[in-house]
């Protein structure tokens, strides 16, 4: 099983249900959209992420789907712009830190402990 390090956190009393949904807050508010990023690659114009834009408004499809289904993205492309958004977004650890919940000391031990259990890997944070 793969516990988040957030729940592990809050499980453990480093971190308050609060302090957690704060960080989750700002990291969904940081996370760069995959329209952006097609737009900032050069992989769609303006006018076909306004397109998949409401398509995917009508549905309940990733916006990566409807751009394969209208031959704008490839599934490399999509693939390639997840793995480009998990990249900018900031990480739970490292938000949590920067509001100041917790020490970045501790959370490094926290990071170390789950990865030493084979619970996760230091990808979660680090």
């Amino acid at each position: 099983m793969r516990l988040s390090l957030g729940l592990h956190l809050v499980r453990e009393g480093f971190v308050t249900p609060e302090q957690l949904i704060l960080a989750l807050d700002y990291q969904e508010q940081r996370r760069p959209r995959i329209g952006q990023l097609a737009l900032r690659a050069r992989k769609m114009n303006v006018k076909q992420v306004l397109e998949v834009l409401t398509r995917q408004s009508q549905t309940k499809v990733s916006f990566g789907q409807v751009a394969v289904s209208l031959d704008y993205l490839t599934a490399l492309d999509v693939d390639l712009l997840l793995v480009e958004q998990r990249r900018e977004t900031p990480r739970v650890g490292e938000i949590l830190v920067m509001q100041g919940a917790i020490a970045p000391e501790i959370l490094e031990t926290q990071v170390q402990a789950l990865v030493a259990t084979g619970v996760a890997d230091d990808s979660i944070v680090l």
